[in-house]
């Protein structure tokens, strides 16, 4: 990924989690995580996400649906604007980011899965238990 002028004039639409699990119940979003494969703090996420860490994205986003609008979280929003201007610069829709990532989602009582993603070929599914 080269960040450079063009992605300085990306917007990425910040949606808090109150407003967000509206969305939810209104229409079927693509959730992506993109924290890092490594992270350690937590193993919540948003029910029916798909993982895919940010080092990752540019090689597996072509496995992203394009004819869905997608929503991008990550623990604490460190990479889910990166995350957002790439695909938007590669073409998809992106309906915009989780205000303060999974972290508030959490803190505002929002439910959550707690299951460690199964590593394949990615984006990987996090699956109900």
């Amino acid at each position: 990924m080269v960040v450079n002028q063009e992605w300085r004039t990306i917007r990425t639409n910040k949606i808090p989690p109150q407003k967000l699990i509206t969305l939810l119940t209104e229409k079927d979003y693509y959730i992506l995580d993109v924290r890092p494969r490594d992270y350690i703090k937590n193993a919540s996420f948003i029910e029916n996400a798909y993982f895919c860490p940010l080092v990752y994205l540019e090689k597996w986003h072509g496995e992203i649906p394009r004819d869905r609008q997608i929503i991008i979280t990550d623990w604490a929003m460190r990479q889910s604007v990166i995350a957002a201007k790439f695909l938007t610069n590669k073409g998809y829709r992106i309906h915009g980011i989780l205000k303060g990532g999974i972290e508030r989602w959490k803190e505002e009582g929002l439910p959550v899965v707690e299951r460690e993603p199964v590593f394949e070929k990615g984006p990987w599914y996090i699956p109900k238990e």
